[in-house]
């Protein structure tokens, strides 16, 4: 189950459109359903980096199992989504990773742990 929590700066709804596109490059990246794919977004806060207010994203991006050896590339997929459909500046697409242990992630009053464990 793929989260991502973005938090920008540019203040304006950013609507449903680019959520598509979030969910379904992330989809794409883990080889996981996009229905399985969580994405939230808070367009209108106030940011600041390196120095600058300017255009900003900051993105955290869990998923179960993910092997550390892709952040690189999903860090290159996420700053080039976010500079062609926003215009951020790619040194300023900052993604933070997570990969949770199944009992430490929860759905449908369980956790991801028991609902594999009664799958299998």
């Amino acid at each position: 189950m793929p989260i991502v929590q973005i938090t920008t700066n540019l203040g304006r709804r950013l609507g449903t459109p680019f959520l598509k596109s979030v969910s379904s490059l992330v989809a794409d990246m883990t080889n996981k359903p996009e229905k399985a794919v969580v994405v939230t977004l808070n367009s209108q806060y106030d940011m600041w980096y390196n120095g600058a207010d300017a255009p900003l994203a900051h993105i955290r991006f869990s998923s179960l199992d993910m092997p550390v050896s892709d952040h690189v590339g999903y860090s290159a997929k996420f700053a080039e989504l976010f500079s062609k459909d926003l215009d951020v500046d790619t040194e300023r697409v900052i993604v933070e990773f997570n990969s949770p242990q199944a009992t430490h992630l929860g759905k449908n009053g369980s956790t991801i742990a028991e609902i594999r464990k009664v799958a299998d």
